[in-house]
Protein backbone atom coordinates (compact mmCIF):
# COMPACT_ATOMS: atom_id res chain seq x y z
CA UNK A 1 0.00 0.00 0.00
CA UNK A 2 2.95 2.60 0.74
CA UNK A 3 4.77 1.75 -2.42
CA UNK A 4 1.42 2.41 -4.45
CA UNK A 5 0.69 5.45 -2.66
CA UNK A 6 4.95 6.87 -3.14
CA UNK A 7 4.53 5.65 -6.57
CA UNK A 8 2.01 7.60 -7.19
CA UNK A 9 3.42 10.90 -5.99
CA UNK A 10 6.44 10.10 -8.13
CA UNK A 11 4.25 10.03 -11.29
CA UNK A 12 2.66 13.62 -10.03
CA UNK A 13 5.95 15.06 -9.45
CA UNK A 14 7.31 13.60 -12.83
CA UNK A 15 4.47 15.35 -14.38
CA UNK A 16 4.75 18.48 -13.45
CA UNK A 17 8.32 18.80 -13.84
CA UNK A 18 7.69 17.42 -17.15
CA UNK A 19 4.77 20.13 -17.89
CA UNK A 20 7.61 23.09 -16.34
CA UNK A 21 10.45 21.09 -19.38
CA UNK A 22 8.02 21.64 -21.97
CA UNK A 23 7.39 25.08 -21.48
CA UNK A 24 11.24 25.86 -21.52
CA UNK A 25 10.91 23.67 -24.74
CA UNK A 26 7.99 25.70 -26.84
CA UNK A 27 4.77 25.53 -25.47
CA UNK A 28 3.90 28.95 -24.43
CA UNK A 29 0.68 28.38 -23.22
CA UNK A 30 1.23 26.21 -20.16
CA UNK A 31 0.38 28.25 -17.52
CA UNK A 32 -0.97 27.47 -14.31
CA UNK A 33 -4.59 28.87 -13.23
CA UNK A 34 -3.44 31.65 -10.43
CA UNK A 35 -0.83 33.13 -13.82
CA UNK A 36 -3.78 32.38 -16.42
CA UNK A 37 -6.16 34.88 -14.07
CA UNK A 38 -2.83 37.35 -14.10
CA UNK A 39 -2.15 37.19 -17.23
CA UNK A 40 -5.80 38.18 -18.81
CA UNK A 41 -6.88 40.76 -16.45
CA UNK A 42 -4.89 43.29 -17.64
CA UNK A 43 -5.55 46.66 -15.94
CA UNK A 44 -6.69 45.93 -12.81
CA UNK A 45 -3.64 43.85 -11.76
CA UNK A 46 -2.98 46.55 -9.17
CA UNK A 47 -5.83 46.61 -7.52
CA UNK A 48 -6.62 42.98 -7.34
CA UNK A 49 -2.61 42.65 -5.91
CA UNK A 50 -3.44 45.30 -3.14
CA UNK A 51 -1.06 47.63 -4.75
CA UNK A 52 -1.08 51.43 -4.96
CA UNK A 53 -2.57 52.21 -8.54
CA UNK A 54 -2.17 56.22 -7.63
CA UNK A 55 0.92 57.38 -10.45
CA UNK A 56 4.28 57.41 -8.65
CA UNK A 57 3.80 53.36 -7.45
CA UNK A 58 6.99 53.71 -5.24
CA UNK A 59 8.62 49.60 -4.95
CA UNK A 60 10.04 51.08 -1.38
CA UNK A 61 6.48 50.98 -0.01
CA UNK A 62 5.60 47.04 -0.79
CA UNK A 63 5.61 44.63 1.98
CA UNK A 64 8.31 42.25 2.43
CA UNK A 65 8.04 39.04 -0.46
CA UNK A 66 9.49 36.86 -2.41
CA UNK A 67 7.67 36.66 -5.29
CA UNK A 68 8.65 39.88 -7.04
CA UNK A 69 11.46 39.39 -9.93
CA UNK A 70 14.62 41.64 -9.19
CA UNK A 71 15.35 43.63 -12.40
CA UNK A 72 18.23 45.65 -14.08
CA UNK A 73 17.89 49.05 -15.36
CA UNK A 74 19.39 49.83 -19.23
CA UNK A 75 19.30 54.19 -19.72
CA UNK A 76 21.33 56.63 -21.56
CA UNK A 77 21.30 59.84 -19.60
CA UNK A 78 23.49 63.17 -19.68
CA UNK A 79 25.12 64.10 -16.84
CA UNK A 80 22.38 66.08 -15.20
CA UNK A 81 20.43 62.90 -16.16
CA UNK A 82 18.35 64.01 -18.70
CA UNK A 83 16.81 61.26 -20.91
CA UNK A 84 14.98 62.82 -23.69
CA UNK A 85 13.40 65.82 -25.52
CA UNK A 86 9.46 66.71 -26.47
CA UNK A 87 9.31 62.14 -26.39
CA UNK A 88 12.07 61.59 -28.22
CA UNK A 89 16.05 60.56 -27.79
CA UNK A 90 17.91 64.07 -28.42
CA UNK A 91 20.80 62.43 -29.80
CA UNK A 92 21.68 59.96 -32.24
CA UNK A 93 23.80 57.25 -31.22
CA UNK A 94 23.89 53.85 -33.21
CA UNK A 95 26.69 52.73 -31.18
CA UNK A 96 24.13 52.83 -28.26
CA UNK A 97 21.16 51.00 -30.23
CA UNK A 98 23.29 48.16 -30.65
CA UNK A 99 24.46 47.91 -27.55
CA UNK A 100 21.26 47.88 -26.24
CA UNK A 101 20.04 45.53 -28.50
CA UNK A 102 22.70 43.12 -27.86
CA UNK A 103 22.48 43.76 -23.82
CA UNK A 104 18.59 43.47 -23.57
CA UNK A 105 18.73 40.28 -26.45
CA UNK A 106 21.26 38.04 -25.30
CA UNK A 107 21.16 34.87 -23.11
CA UNK A 108 23.09 32.28 -21.53
CA UNK A 109 20.33 29.66 -21.82
CA UNK A 110 19.34 29.33 -26.10
CA UNK A 111 15.96 28.03 -24.55
CA UNK A 112 15.42 31.00 -22.58
CA UNK A 113 14.52 35.12 -23.68
CA UNK A 114 14.99 38.12 -21.73
CA UNK A 115 11.80 40.77 -20.79
CA UNK A 116 11.74 44.48 -21.57
CA UNK A 117 9.70 46.38 -19.58
CA UNK A 118 8.78 49.39 -20.26
CA UNK A 119 5.64 52.26 -20.18
CA UNK A 120 3.33 52.86 -22.56
CA UNK A 121 4.99 56.12 -23.88
CA UNK A 122 7.82 54.35 -24.50
CA UNK A 123 5.85 51.77 -26.45
CA UNK A 124 4.44 54.43 -28.61
CA UNK A 125 7.62 55.89 -29.37
CA UNK A 126 8.96 52.62 -30.62
CA UNK A 127 8.07 52.79 -34.62
CA UNK A 128 5.89 50.59 -35.37
CA UNK A 129 7.85 48.36 -37.80
CA UNK A 130 10.36 47.44 -34.89
CA UNK A 131 7.46 46.79 -32.09
CA UNK A 132 7.40 44.49 -30.26
CA UNK A 133 11.18 44.36 -30.28
CA UNK A 134 11.98 40.84 -31.37
CA UNK A 135 13.30 38.05 -29.00
CA UNK A 136 12.05 39.52 -26.15
CA UNK A 137 9.24 39.59 -23.86
CA UNK A 138 7.95 43.07 -24.20
CA UNK A 139 5.51 44.40 -20.64
CA UNK A 140 4.25 47.58 -21.56
CA UNK A 141 2.68 49.32 -18.58
CA UNK A 142 -0.40 51.36 -18.61
CA UNK A 143 -3.80 52.12 -16.38
CA UNK A 144 -5.46 52.82 -19.24
CA UNK A 145 -8.43 50.23 -20.04
CA UNK A 146 -8.99 52.05 -23.57
CA UNK A 147 -5.23 50.93 -24.67
CA UNK A 148 -5.33 49.88 -28.47
CA UNK A 149 -1.60 47.51 -27.52
CA UNK A 150 -2.36 44.10 -28.56
CA UNK A 151 -1.01 41.36 -26.33
CA UNK A 152 0.46 38.46 -27.86
CA UNK A 153 3.34 35.57 -27.72
CA UNK A 154 5.80 38.72 -26.89
CA UNK A 155 3.82 40.99 -25.52
CA UNK A 156 2.19 41.28 -21.83
CA UNK A 157 0.30 44.11 -21.12
CA UNK A 158 0.14 45.40 -17.16
CA UNK A 159 -1.18 47.72 -14.86
CA UNK A 160 1.78 48.59 -12.68
CA UNK A 161 5.40 47.99 -12.35
CA UNK A 162 4.99 45.62 -9.30
CA UNK A 163 2.40 43.52 -11.04
CA UNK A 164 4.85 43.01 -14.03
CA UNK A 165 7.43 42.00 -11.02
CA UNK A 166 4.95 39.38 -10.01
CA UNK A 167 3.97 38.15 -13.14
CA UNK A 168 7.29 37.73 -14.07
CA UNK A 169 8.19 35.76 -11.12
CA UNK A 170 5.47 33.16 -11.61
CA UNK A 171 4.77 29.87 -14.29
CA UNK A 172 5.73 30.47 -17.25
CA UNK A 173 7.55 32.79 -16.63
CA UNK A 174 10.14 32.32 -13.77
CA UNK A 175 11.33 29.66 -16.54
CA UNK A 176 11.03 31.28 -19.65
CA UNK A 177 12.44 34.55 -18.80
CA UNK A 178 15.92 34.79 -17.92
CA UNK A 179 16.66 38.45 -16.85
CA UNK A 180 14.43 41.39 -16.70
CA UNK A 181 15.57 44.74 -17.89
CA UNK A 182 13.56 48.41 -17.33
CA UNK A 183 13.79 50.34 -20.48
CA UNK A 184 11.87 53.45 -19.70
CA UNK A 185 10.62 55.81 -19.51
CA UNK A 186 10.87 58.58 -17.09
CA UNK A 187 8.04 57.90 -14.81
CA UNK A 188 9.08 54.50 -15.16
CA UNK A 189 13.10 55.22 -13.97
CA UNK A 190 12.27 57.07 -11.38
CA UNK A 191 10.27 54.42 -9.79
CA UNK A 192 12.85 51.82 -10.49
CA UNK A 193 16.38 53.14 -10.95
CA UNK A 194 17.11 53.09 -7.35
CA UNK A 195 14.60 50.58 -5.87
CA UNK A 196 15.57 47.36 -3.89
CA UNK A 197 14.77 45.40 -6.97
CA UNK A 198 17.38 46.59 -8.90
CA UNK A 199 20.55 44.63 -9.32
CA UNK A 200 22.33 46.81 -12.03
CA UNK A 201 22.17 49.97 -13.69
CA UNK A 202 23.50 49.89 -17.21
CA UNK A 203 23.95 53.32 -18.32
CA UNK A 204 25.55 54.73 -20.84
CA UNK A 205 26.89 58.44 -19.97
CA UNK A 206 26.53 60.99 -22.13
CA UNK A 207 29.23 64.13 -21.32
CA UNK A 208 27.91 66.66 -24.49
CA UNK A 209 25.52 68.92 -22.96
CA UNK A 210 22.39 68.36 -24.87
CA UNK A 211 19.32 69.90 -23.83
CA UNK A 212 16.78 67.87 -22.26
CA UNK A 213 12.89 68.73 -20.66
CA UNK A 214 12.61 65.10 -19.27
CA UNK A 215 14.59 64.08 -16.25
CA UNK A 216 15.29 60.60 -13.31
CA UNK A 217 17.00 60.92 -10.23
CA UNK A 218 20.83 60.17 -9.67
CA UNK A 219 22.12 56.96 -9.14
CA UNK A 220 22.52 56.45 -5.50
CA UNK A 221 26.12 55.90 -4.78
CA UNK A 222 25.19 54.82 -1.42
CA UNK A 223 23.23 51.78 -2.82
CA UNK A 224 25.33 51.84 -5.74
CA UNK A 225 29.22 51.35 -7.06
CA UNK A 226 30.44 51.55 -10.59
CA UNK A 227 31.80 48.28 -11.60
CA UNK A 228 32.77 48.70 -15.24
CA UNK A 229 32.83 51.76 -17.72
CA UNK A 230 34.13 51.74 -20.63
CA UNK A 231 36.61 54.43 -22.89
CA UNK A 232 34.91 57.41 -24.08
CA UNK A 233 33.65 57.25 -27.38
CA UNK A 234 32.38 60.12 -29.88
CA UNK A 235 29.49 59.60 -32.36
CA UNK A 236 27.80 62.31 -34.56
CA UNK A 237 29.79 64.90 -32.06
CA UNK A 238 28.67 63.08 -29.39
CA UNK A 239 30.99 62.34 -26.61
CA UNK A 240 29.44 59.33 -24.31
CA UNK A 241 30.99 56.05 -22.18
CA UNK A 242 28.90 52.77 -21.31
CA UNK A 243 28.74 52.07 -17.48
CA UNK A 244 27.62 49.72 -15.11
CA UNK A 245 26.80 50.24 -11.52
CA UNK A 246 26.34 47.28 -9.29
CA UNK A 247 23.95 47.20 -6.30
CA UNK A 248 26.29 46.91 -3.06
CA UNK A 249 25.84 43.13 -1.35
CA UNK A 250 24.71 42.52 -5.06
CA UNK A 251 21.60 40.25 -5.41
CA UNK A 252 22.41 37.65 -4.50
CA UNK A 253 23.30 38.60 -0.71
CA UNK A 254 20.68 41.43 -1.16
CA UNK A 255 16.80 41.10 0.39
CA UNK A 256 14.53 42.26 -2.69
CA UNK A 257 12.16 44.19 -0.88
CA UNK A 258 14.48 46.29 1.70
CA UNK A 259 17.82 47.88 1.64
CA UNK A 260 19.03 45.74 3.84
CA UNK A 261 22.86 44.83 2.78
CA UNK A 262 23.29 40.78 4.37
CA UNK A 263 27.17 40.63 3.53
CA UNK A 264 30.05 43.19 5.65
CA UNK A 265 27.76 46.14 4.83
CA UNK A 266 30.54 48.30 3.87
CA UNK A 267 29.41 50.51 1.23
CA UNK A 268 32.90 52.00 0.80
CA UNK A 269 34.31 48.65 -0.17
CA UNK A 270 35.74 48.28 -3.63
CA UNK A 271 35.87 44.49 -3.83
CA UNK A 272 32.78 42.81 -5.56
CA UNK A 273 32.80 38.86 -5.06
CA UNK A 274 32.64 38.00 -8.82
CA UNK A 275 30.50 34.91 -7.67
CA UNK A 276 27.63 37.38 -6.79
CA UNK A 277 27.75 38.92 -10.45
CA UNK A 278 26.54 35.92 -12.09
CA UNK A 279 23.61 37.76 -12.63
CA UNK A 280 24.93 40.77 -15.11
CA UNK A 281 24.90 39.82 -18.77
CA UNK A 282 27.86 37.95 -19.77
CA UNK A 283 28.97 40.72 -22.02
CA UNK A 284 29.02 42.66 -19.12
CA UNK A 285 31.45 40.11 -17.68
CA UNK A 286 33.75 40.10 -20.46
CA UNK A 287 33.71 43.62 -20.98
CA UNK A 288 34.75 44.41 -17.24
CA UNK A 289 37.77 41.25 -17.94
CA UNK A 290 38.83 43.26 -20.96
Amino acid sequence: MLMRIYGQRNILFSKVVLGCYTYTKGVSHLISGSASLRFSRGFDESAMLGFSSTPGDNLRSLPKSDSLRSYQVVVAATREMGIGKDGKLPWRLPSDLKFFKELTMTTSDPEKKNAVVMGRKTWESIPLEYRPLPGRLNVVLTRSESSKITTGENVVICGSISSALQLLAEVPYCFSIEKVFVIGGGQIFRETLNAPGSEAIHITEIDTSIECDTFIPAIDLSCFRLWYSSKPLVENGIRFSFATYVRVGTAATLSPLTSEVKSNGDSNSNDFDVKNLTFLPMMILERHDD
